[in-house]
């Protein structure tokens, strides 16, 4: 069983009342409000990776048509690949078109390019702009590019590049949302990440693929806890890392009920397809 699946439901979401960072409400998305309302979560959540050191950026995986507008983003992807050749970077290198496309950055896990028919129709089905959420704060990213990253055995992307993130404020980049979400930073969820661990644990206990970075949970919003498995060092230097499946969660916590998994995304650098 693979350790790293998709799905989407739906999140909950409360208006703003940001611990970290204030923001003034221009239309009724941001306005305070104590009531919940709900959001798609395939059109809201998308995962914020450390791609290399210079890189950091909002992750879409492909061929994954039951979440994020898949299977929009795969058809995109593949009528422009049809026309330009865009897996000739994978599989031949020494053949391909400069002409259309060029490398982003290489000094990655993931050898980045950029098509700018890619770019151009990708930019017709995002956001121009994302809430990035840190592991201690929030800020709001304006999208200028759009690259993406091939591989015969790894899981497939779509990146969007992330500039002007305050690491020192905000913290690590986790995930992001086209609306803002009023999560809270707590100092400690010592005992929710010990539940969190315990049944992780226990659900992984037979599949055939995992890795042993441990979930870190880092905020929540209600009974709603956000979490990571990362040890940030596989885009940096993937021969340090030990982490071959980063991936992001939401977990369901609730007093006397069993813990939920509410939304998962991830990414296979392990290479399960080739193993």
């Amino acid at each position: 069983m693979k350790y790293i699946t998709g799905f989407f439901l739906s999140l909950l979401l409360i208006s703003c009342n940001q611990k970290k960072e204030s923001v003034v409400a221009k239309d009724d998305e941001n306005k305070k409000s104590d009531t919940l309302e709900k959001i798609d979560i395939d059109k809201t959540l998308y995962s914020v990776y450390d791609l290399s050191r210079k890189t950091t950026a909002i992750v879409v995986n492909l061929n994954e048509e039951g979440t994020y507008k898949g299977a929009e983003f795969d058809k995109t992807f593949n009528d422009v690949n049809a026309k330009d050749s865009l897996f000739n970077v994978v599989e031949n290198p020494k053949t391909h078109k400069m002409r259309n496309f060029e490398y982003y950055d290489t000094l990655g896990t993931y050898k980045l390019i950029r098509n700018k028919t890619l770019e151009n129709q990708i930019k017709k089905i995002i956001q121009t702009s994302y809430y990035v959420y840190g592991t201690k704060g929030f800020s709001k990213i304006t999208i200028n590019n759009v690259v993406c990253g091939l591989d015969e055995c790894r899981t497939n992307i779509i990146a969007f590049p992330i500039e002007n993130f305050d690491v020192a404020k905000n913290g690590k980049p986790i995930f992001c949302s086209k609306q803002l979400l009023a999560i809270n930073y707590q100092n400690s969820y010592f005992d929710i990440q010990k539940k969190v661990r315990d049944y992780d644990d226990q659900q992984s206990k037979n599949y055939d693929y995992k890795d042993n970075i441990k979930t870190k949970i880092f905020a929540n919003l209600g009974d709603a806890y956000f979490s990571y498995n990362d040890d940030f060092m596989w885009g940096k230097d993937h021969g340090k890392s030990k982490c071959d499946f980063p991936g992001r969660a939401i977990y369901i916590v609730t007093k006397n009920k069993p813990i939920t998994k509410f939304w998962v995304d991830g990414l296979d650098l392990f290479g399960i397809p080739c193993d």
